[in-house]
């Protein structure tokens, strides 16, 4: 049996894992890990992949475990200081960055901080657990292509939502009734999401546009980046464009085809110049930014073996970001070896 299974490999449930001791393994639906600090692959035309971050946007690092690990990262080789500053775009001017703070970006993508995380760990990827159940002594989850995983303790990084239509048949049968997770249950219904259209464009050619990270102030999108300005020499010009959320709202229900087509002719205006395309592709995030969050860094409840984490939390004071679920994480695995 297991000591830990963990369900969901986001940047969370690794950083828990990999701080939980021995017999621990992570199950994901997803075909790789980091969950939100994803990266697109892209194939070109002419051979090869471009790397895309379509979820998070980069990296910051406030907390010294956080900055040992991203500035250890650069001395590797596997991070990278991408830009010290973003831009502001706001009706058709562009205002300089006005603080210093270094954005980290891995050259292979921010899904590697995902990958460094991983090392060492059980993890099982294309794995959906549909069910779980509390039996004497341990937890049993099930999955959608039929395996059991017997495990002492269980631990869920996942979108307060998902978390909560897991757990629902738990909560019917009486099986959370403890004062700690019926509490932090509660608390967990509270939370509430953004959703996010995203964007990721291969260009033909370079375009004149100067700043590598962009915010807007405009009626559809909520950010630009120049994906090649992470990457080694050689890498294609690339953009990513994420839509604000209100405008995603009102597009949730679009085709990758129509927003990627509306949000590349916003680009065009903003930008102002002709963006012409060899690849491009548009990905929903539905639980894309916690707006509403949890109080305190994660949940666990000795008395049933379970505990719940992630960037819905408030580990610090500096809102939900990759750092964020790197502390929740964290301090998960430090509640759970009795160290809170």
């Amino acid at each position: 049996m297991l000591n830990l299974l963990v369900v969901g490999a986001g940047l969370a449930g690794l950083a828990c894992a990999r701080d939980a001791g021995p017999r621990v393994t992570i199950l994901d639906k997803g075909r790789g890990v980091s969950g939100r600090a994803a990266t697109r692959r892209v194939p070109l035309p002419e051979g090869g992949v471009a790397r895309l971050d379509h979820g998070a946007r980069f990296f910051t690092a406030r907390h010294p475990r956080t900055v040992a690990l991203a500035e250890g990262g650069v001395r590797e080789g596997w991070n990278a200081v991408w830009t010290r500053g973003v831009a502001h775009w706001a009706d058709g001017e562009v205002h300089a960055a006005q603080d210093t703070h270094p954005r980290y970006a891995p050259p292979e993508g921010l899904s590697a901080l995902g990958r460094v995380l991983a090392r060492g760990v059980d993890v099982h990827s294309g794995v959906e657990v549909t069910s779980l159940e509390r039996r004497p002594g341990h937890w049993r989850a099930h999955t959608r292509d039929g395996q059991v995983w017997d495990s002492a303790r269980l631990v869920l990084n996942l979108p307060a939502p998902q978390l909560l239509a897991l757990l629902a048949p738990l909560q019917l049968d009486g099986a959370l009734q403890t004062p700690s997770s019926e509490d932090a249950a509660q608390a967990a219904a509270r939370v509430a999401f953004d959703p996010c259209w995203t964007v990721g464009a291969v260009l033909a050619g370079a375009p004149r546009w100067l700043h590598p990270a962009t915010r807007l102030n405009h009626p559809a999108l909520d950010w630009l980046s120049l994906e090649h300005t992470k990457r080694p020499p050689g890498h294609p010009p690339a953009l990513i464009l994420q839509a604000g959320a209100d405008w995603t709202r009102a597009h949730l229900d679009a085709s990758p085809q129509e927003a990627g087509d509306l949000l590349l002719a916003a680009a065009e205006v903003v930008m102002g110049e002709a963006l012409p395309t060899t690849a491009a592709f548009a990905h929903r995030w539905r639980f894309a930014t916690p707006t509403r969050r949890a109080p305190g860094p994660c949940h666990w409840d000795e008395a049933l073996g379970l505990g719940w984490c992630g960037d819905w939390f408030t580990p610090d004071a500096h809102g939900p970001r990759v750092e964020a679920a790197l502390l929740s994480g964290w301090a998960l695995a430090r509640w759970m070896a009795g160290g809170e």
